[in-house]
């Protein structure tokens, strides 16, 4: 291809450099495609040799007249006119082959000094504050006005991944997603103690604002059943009786997580996530659902009874007062939670073979292309709405028939939305601790529920989202129902799955469900007050069981009786006291349990099997121990936690070989399992080494790693443990050799100085190219002759 039939490809856009004096330099990382072709004279680059192993090049400084055009990959890439330094990020050399039009959505970024954004950007930076990273909807809408007008989408493709954006498929889904909320949320805010118009104000405002400012594209917010029945418990715990100062305290506490939230987003606590064992929220979530199912068998039942604070003093209550239970709401109730149940059994029953298989399911259409199954998946789908028709309809029949013993929903004082905030005098006499304790949980929970759920719709697409913005957007979407005297929402699992599953490609369907809520607001109001209660308490008691999870329980009990102890221990302080300080308590346990296993870890004698190969000889009893030396291998980060007992076995790995009859000369540490050193693990090795010098023996430290290297060298352990006669070797063939007298110590400190240099350059190239914008501001780590970062070294 020549060269004018290159730029004929692409649309070369000039810059002068003048309008634009605090640029100095540009970086153009490009990124996921192979090197097929270079042509250094015309396209500037350097020759292949340079760069067939991957990394970044850099070309020197000088001024273009036109685009610098890259060919060394299937087509032309534009980097732009510039004058200062460029620096190519060329990938490995068996990534896949990449098309000309493929390629400007693979370019990383390309700026020009602090007052020129970049051309192509990250959407969601690791580093640095963009518009676009605060408001995810400037970046998501362009793009998808563009894939619904059949514009060329090809630069959009990185960040759609596999779900291509469908102005069709957002509208069904959002409206189906809205049709389920509407019951949804008004047995929430029963589950809640709330009055049930808060289920609407909970839904429409966080709705609208998460569809601005979220990231995750299939996440449908709003009104869950666990940030209910934490809404309902908090409100139990600041005295609030009446459903006015409820709904106050619900936005106060809304207020609260929202704050939080986005405060806790703008520090970049999205890894908070990261700290809440897996274990530990399923035990908290199967208690969670015990308690709230538990608490919606009074409206199953017809019983009225005063909301109690503990779990048990609920199943007490409902035990001793079974006899007042109403026939008419137990047939109602009970019929609609096996129609709920069942509906769910048979969309969850698997596959066409494993229905036929079934007693039940063979009866109805097994074959999934069928007229008669998609129906039955619809309704399944739907099956929330379909039990509040259907109850409402019991409901006007008893009405028609003159039975009040039947619990109506009643009349709904409510004319539409209000704005507002909470009375300065209401939030004066709250407690701080009842307020403050509350809200941190919920935030912690309600985020740990959305990225659990988001995550995993994210992974199968395969497109980006940013954590920490997620914190933001909740923040916000909580506020946004606070100003409406809503209560705190989260990312609903059964919403989103249905939501996916009708075609949702992005939070237009977010939006889409939020105006089913604004219609239901004013259209159908008055058609709820004859819903009786006992038709929303199966859509709750239906969510409460789907989060127990029995199996966790089981495989934990089998593979750690430490884990499955913190599990149980969570789940009997959670339904015994309260689900927040269940959560407290497993998140203590799991803290100290992994305290644990740090302080104490797998130590092990091993000996040698084939070569350099030395393995535990607890489990390989045939393996070979040195006659002079004792290998031994921690398995885990050496640090103040454990230093003490890598040293006291140490030595009592040497007396016992000792009492044996052998003379042990060396004590070799295999350390391919420590990937980290702290100063006191340190302080040990040099005072393990001392203590073997006096005994006429030597340490010799095996395979050591990059980090670990650094690490000691910085704190002068290679220069101590020479002094004690002790050796530091990268690999095990180093150490034998030191075992064997064949090794020369000179050879040792230049392998591991040569280790070291690496390492700093690595963590300097990282940091280089992890920073879309670190080019952008201030000097290039390639200027002024930097050694560790010169062209000729990049590769590593």
């Amino acid at each position: 291809m020549s060269s004018s039939k290159m730029r004929d490809d692409v649309n070369a856009e000039r810059l002068d450099v003048d309008e634009h004096p605090a640029a100095n330099e540009v970086e153009a990382r490009i990124l996921g495609a192979r090197i097929l072709e270079p042509e250094a004279e015309s396209s500037g680059l350097p020759p292949r040799s340079d760069h067939a192993c991957g990394g970044s090049v850099m070309l020197p400084a000088r001024t273009f007249t036109g685009p610098v055009l890259a060919r060394t990959f299937t087509g032309p890439v534009l980097a732009r006119t510039f004058t200062g330094p460029t620096v190519l990020e060329y990938p490995e050399p068996d990534s896949p082959e990449i098309s000309p039009q493929e390629i400007p959505g693979l370019v990383g970024q390309l700026s020009l000094g602090d007052d020129q954004p970049p051309a192509w950007t990250s959407h969601y930076r690791e580093k640095g504050w963009t518009l676009s990273s605060l408001f995810p909807a400037l970046v998501w809408m362009p793009s998808y006005v563009r894939c619904i007008r059949g514009r060329d989408t090809e630069a959009d493709k990185s960040a759609m991944g596999l779900l291509t954006y469908s102005l069709k498929g957002d509208v069904i889904s959002g409206l189906t997603v809205g049709c389920m909320l509407v019951p949804q949320c008004l047995a929430f805010a029963l589950l809640a103690g709330l009055p049930l118009q808060t289920g609407f104000y909970s839904s429409f405002g966080p709705l609208v604002v998460y569809g601005l400012f979220g990231t995750f594209r299939q996440v449908q917010p709003g009104p869950a059943a666990l940030m209910s029945m934490l809404t309902g418990q908090a409100l139990d715990g600041m005295g609030l009786l009446t459903g006015e100062s409820r709904m106050a305290g619900a936005a106060l506490l809304s207020w609260g997580v929202g704050v939080s939230s986005v405060l806790l987003g703008m520090m970049r606590f999205g890894f908070i996530v990261d700290f809440m064992s897996h274990s530990v929220m399923n035990s908290f979530c199967s208690a969670a659902g015990v308690t709230i199912a538990t608490s919606q068998l009074k409206h199953m039942l017809g019983i009225k009874m005063p909301r109690k604070e503990y779990w048990w003093q609920t199943v007490s209550y409902l035990v001793s007062h079974i006899s007042e239970a109403k026939g008419y709401t137990c047939a109602l109730g009970f019929s609609l939670l096996a129609t709920l149940l069942a509906l769910k059994q048979w969309k969850t029953a698997g596959n066409a073979e494993t229905r036929q298989k079934h007693p039940i399911w063979r009866r109805l259409p097994v074959d999934a292309k069928s007229t008669g199954f998609r129906i039955l998946k619809l309704i399944a789908d739907l099956s929330s709405l379909l039990a509040v028709l259907i109850g409402w309809l019991w409901g006007f029949a008893y009405r028609q028939a003159g039975i009040d013993s039947v619990a109506l929903v009643g009349n709904i004082e409510s004319a539409g939305f209000q704005f507002g905030l909470p009375d300065s005098g209401f939030v004066s006499s709250v407690k701080i601790d009842q307020f403050i304790v509350p809200a941190l949980v919920m935030t912690v929970v309600g985020y740990i529920e959305t990225v659990a759920v988001g995550a995993k719709f994210a992974s199968k697409a395969r497109y980006e989202y940013d954590s920490n913005q997620e914190l933001i957007a909740l923040g916000l979407s909580n506020i946004g129902g606070a100003v409406m005297f809503g209560y705190p929402t989260t990312g609903s699992f059964s919403r989103t799955a249905v939501g996916a599953m009708f075609g949702a490609t992005s939070l237009m369907s977010v939006l889409m469900a939020s105006l089913v809520v604004l219609l239901a607001v004013y259209c159908i109001t008055p058609v709820i007050e004859l819903l009786p209660l006992s038709a929303l308490a199966p859509l709750i008691i239906q969510g409460a069981i789907s989060v127990i999870n029995i199996h966790e329980f089981q495989v934990a009990r089998r593979a750690s009786l430490s884990e499955f102890l913190v599990m149980l221990a969570t789940f009997v302080v959670s339904l015994a006291l309260d689900v927040k300080y269940g959560l407290l308590m497993g998140f203590v346990l799991s803290v100290l349990k992994t305290m644990n296993e740090l302080a104490n870890p797998n130590l092990a004698v091993c000996g040698q099997l084939e070569g350099t190969t030395f393995r535990d000889i607890r489990n390989f009893p045939n393996a070979r121990q040195l006659s002079n030396a004792v290998v031994i291998r921690m398995d885990a980060r050496l640090n103040f936690t454990n230093s003490r007992k890598l040293k006291e076995f140490a030595v009592r790995a040497v007396q016992i070989r000792e009492a044996g009859g052998n003379k042990v000369e060396f004590l070799v540490i295999d350390a391919k399992a420590i990937n980290h050193v702290d100063l006191t693990g340190c302080e040990t090795l040099e005072s393990l080494a001392e203590a073997l010098k006096s005994h006429g023996q030597q340490l010799v430290i095996a395979n050591l790693k990059g980090p670990v290297s650094k690490c000691l060298h910085q704190a002068g352990v290679p220069e101590s443990l020479r002094k004690l006669g002790g050796h530091l070797c990268l690999s095990m063939e180093a150490a034998l050799a030191v075992v064997e007298g064949t090794s020369q110590a000179v050879e040792e400190d230049q392998e591991l100085s040569e280790l070291v240099r690496r390492v700093t350059m690595a963590k300097q190239i990282q940091y280089a190219t992890s920073s879309p914008h670190v080019f952008c501001r201030g000097r290039s780590p390639f200027q002024d002759g930097n050694p560790i970062l010169s062209p000729t070294r990049i590769s590593v």
